[in-house]
């Protein structure tokens, strides 16, 4: 279940980037980087003899609202949209931005201007040629104030945009972005098939056409979507050593449920051949021998966060005998094991920007109490106490958390246990959602328990940049000119060693400072059927990643 409360102001922005109630987990075992073959049981009961160009592949999604990729609100939509329709760009399992339907690209000295250079030799399934004024009446359509595509978020720090001619084009943003590229992942619309047309109510919508390995071949409403292998796709062998090749499955068999109709059940009955794992529905899979199970970090993101302008927390030494205190580790394994992956930021560990998993601070709390007696605190019968403004002051917390959600208050227990340790004393406050955005808001906390959802662009400005104070989602009020710096050199920076290069000491001085106690990333799976073969790589930016690669062995 997921509530959204949008409030007013800064607090509908908190709601839409705050994860607030249980995110479909996957359940997963304790191993961290395991995939699990041997789910299959064994000998295979089909000789795979390799690829081969044969089958079908099904999916599962509830009814279309449309098949436009950039005005789609269905979820499912937009996910299988990658078979049809292509981007300037897309993301690696590395969260690096790859060519796709672009060449390369370039970004000005002043990084104000970024110019996409594309492929030629790009055809749509109709036969007519791809050009760059197909991408400008893409990003137009998105913009459209009538408009409410997923995508809109892509352009907020769009200016303008032009095909310069029709292999080029350019984007004029409004403040220096190096991770622009990495914005271009929104699928391209045909201008020529729309031209005359009312975007939002053509039947066209329905019937679409792309630039992908696989075209529309039918759609019966209720029923499915049915796709087929296009045999020109440009990216099908040849000379180019980068090529592709044409994908081994022939059809791709969209089946369309009812709202009422489970997923879960659908892949349960071999109805579809993929799905994201559910942790609340793992325990069906266990013992199964008819599935592949391959495990990935999602994109969202647990922490919390400290109020700084309260009188105890204020001090960096509490807050760094707290990161002492706690052990992620021993919470992933206790509550969610191999569910988890433990995070000092908001970037996912592994990726280029940030390529480890390590995290700044492992338990110790005989260090933790030495921080506190070092800066003054005092011991009263296992909880510490300090004279603050002439008061006495025992060290004692509030941690808010929504009450809706079991694995954060089960989570919020252990911390608690494990502060206890430590001297600290906490008291757990469960509060509707909205009342913990609304105290979120006015700065009435000590400490919160929240999540957000990370997107394609690894930029933490959101929770660290001071201009984020009182307008945007820093709700610890963190201010430190370093960061704020290293934050503006990042998003100027286009040199990727250099970039990184800011990145590790930025990331450095906040975990001295700890605004936010970073707890980790959740995981999430995808589960096949045991008849798919081939390069089952998921990741968060894509669930049919190297979709070409898979087959199906003749049976």
């Amino acid at each position: 279940m997921k509530k959204r409360v949008f409030l007013l102001t800064v607090l509908m922005i908190i709601s839409t980037v705050f994860s607030a109630c249980n995110i479909d987990l996957s359940s997963l075992l304790e191993e961290e980087n395991k995939d699990y073959d041997f789910l299959n049981g064994g000998m295979d009961d089909v000789l795979d003899t390799g690829p081969v160009k044969n089958g079908v592949l099904n999916l599962f999604s509830t009814e279309p609202d449309t098949l436009n990729p950039i005005l789609t609100a269905n979820a499912y939509v937009k996910e299988y949209s990658c078979f049809v329709f292509e981007s300037l760009v897309r993301l690696d399992g590395n969260q690096k931005a790859v060519p796709l339907l672009a060449e390369s690209w370039e970004g000005s000295d002043d990084g104000m201007i970024w110019t996409f250079y594309l492929k030629e030799n790009v055809y749509w399934h109709d036969g007519i040629p791809f050009s760059a004024e197909d991408v400008e009446f893409t990003a137009s359509t998105i913009m459209n104030a009538g408009v409410n595509s997923p995508y809109k978020t892509c352009f907020e720090n769009v200016e303008s945009f032009l095909a310069q001619d029709s292999t080029t084009f350019k984007v004029l943003l409004k403040s220096p972005n190096s991770f622009t590229p990495e914005l271009m992942t929104f699928p391209i619309i045909p201008k020529h098939y729309f031209l005359g047309e009312d975007i939002l109510t053509t039947p066209k919508n329905n019937s679409p056409i792309g630039t992908g390995p696989y075209k529309f071949a039918e759609y019966k409403k209720s029923e499915y979507v049915r796709l087929t292998s296009n045999e020109s796709w440009w990216n099908k062998g040849g000379g180019d050593e980068n090529s592709i090749g044409l994908p081994y499955i022939e059809e791709v068999n969209i089946k369309i449920y009812g709202k009422n109709q489970s997923v879960m059940n659908a892949f349960q009955s071999q109805e579809v051949d993929v799905i994201t794992a559910d942790r609340t529905n793992w325990i069906g899979y266990s013992g199964r021998t008819d599935i592949v199970l391959k495990k990935h970090v999602s994109n969202q993101f647990e922490f919390i966060a400290f109020n700084l302008s309260n009188k105890i927390l204020k001090e960096k030494e509490v807050r760094t005998a707290i990161a002492y205190a706690v052990d992620r580790g021993q919470i992933i394994s206790s509550i969610m094991p191999g569910e988890a992956v433990a995070s000092d930021l908001p970037v996912i560990p592994d990726t280029w920007l940030n390529d480890t998993n390590v995290v700044s601070y492992e338990r110790d709390v005989e260090k933790a109490k030495q921080i506190l007696v070092d800066s003054g605190w005092k011991d009263n019968n296992g909880i510490y106490y300090k004279r603050i403004n002439g008061v006495n002051t025992p060290l004692s917390l509030e941690l808010m958390v929504n009450d809706d959600n079991e694995i954060r208050l089960a989570v919020a227990e252990k911390i608690k246990e494990q502060l206890k340790e430590a001297g600290i004393g906490i008291e757990i406050k469960k509060v509707r959602w909205d009342e913990e955005l609304g105290k979120v808001q006015t700065g009435k906390f000590d400490m919160v328990f929240i999540g957000c959802t990370v997107t394609s662009v690894p930029d933490i400005s959101f929770l660290y940049s001071s201009a984020e104070i009182g307008t945007g989602l820093n709700i610890s009020g963190y201010s430190n000119e370093q960061v704020d710096r290293y934050l503006s050199l990042i998003l100027k920076e286009k040199d990727p060693s250099m970039k990184k290069a800011y990145f590790i000491n930025m990331k450095e001085i906040i975990n001295q400072d700890l605004p936010y106690l970073g707890l980790y990333f959740y995981n999430e799976a995808v589960i096949y059927n045991k008849r798919l073969r081939g390069e089952l790589n998921p990741s968060v930016w894509g669930r049919y990643y190297d979709f070409t690669k898979w087959y199906i062995p003749v049976e």
